[in-house]
């Protein structure tokens, strides 16, 4: 029993694609995660299967292979909880839909199989139409601007069981990410500066500290990997004459 699902990892702000393949033989029970996983991605094994048992699938027998293509790279964060589910669960031919190979699936999993909103979501959504991804699953968050993204569908989610259910045909997503109307801001056509943290959505407490340290005069320390948007930051913190 065999599957491969497409993902998206992040190196800093930058994505690329990741195959999860799946493989599951009968044996004793247990599950493997290989293809050079920290230890967040090593701990999605405790969280996928208990958030398939909570939808009755049986793993009492079997021994669950999961490999992250291209083995060469790292692979870090919770953001593949869902594409090893969706592997595991096309294995078992939970589902006989052929899932397209343009399809992603992005977010964690709860234990009780709800989808968990994780950082870098909008960056990997962008990574992904980059990559030429044409459909892909994700968390529900009403704060993501995905209205404005075009050339990729995405279909929001609250649990597991509605992404199963939206790839059998059975359910079309009901939930709506923010529209315009319900933000006024992202209707601003112009702005006072042609650098804001309104361009940056999300990471409120980034934005508190840098608020903060802007009216006291404080010093601000940096820190993170390339492309991480360190200058992305400071393009938006300090004059454009101190750059």
């Amino acid at each position: 029993m065999h599957a491969k699902i497409l993902s998206i990892g992040l190196k800093g702000m930058e994505g690329y694609r990741v195959q999860v393949e799946v493989h599951i033989v009968p044996d004793k029970p247990s599950m493997v995660i290989v293809g050079l996983p920290d230890a967040s991605v090593k701990e999605s094994k405790e969280r996928v299967l208990v958030a398939l048992h909570f939808l009755k699938c049986q793993l009492s027998d079997k021994k669950i292979v999961v490999n992250l293509s291209p083995s060469e790279q790292k692979k870090n964060g919770p953001m593949f909880d869902l594409a090893m589910a969706i592997g595991i669960l096309k294995a078992l031919n939970h589902f006989p839909q052929p899932i397209p190979s343009d399809t992603a699936f992005l977010g964690a999993l709860s234990l009780d199989g709800s989808l968990q909103v994780i950082d870098g979501l909008l960056p990997a959504v962008l990574a992904a139409k980059a990559q030429g991804v044409k459909r892909i699953f994700l968390p529900f968050d009403p704060l993501l601007p995905i209205h404005q993204i075009q050339d990729i569908e995405c279909f929001p989610a609250a649990t597991l069981h509605d992404v199963i259910q939206m790839l059998k045909g059975e359910k079309q997503t009901a939930l709506n990410f923010t529209s315009d109307s319900h933000h006024p801001i992202l209707l601003q056509k112009q702005l006072t500066y042609p650098n804001d943290f309104q361009n940056i959505y999300g990471h409120q407490q980034a934005k508190r500290a840098l608020e903060i340290a802007a009216a006291g005069a404080h010093h601000v320390l940096m820190t993170g990997p390339l492309a991480a948007g360190k200058v992305c930051w400071l393009k938006r913190f300090l004059p454009s004459s101190l750059l």
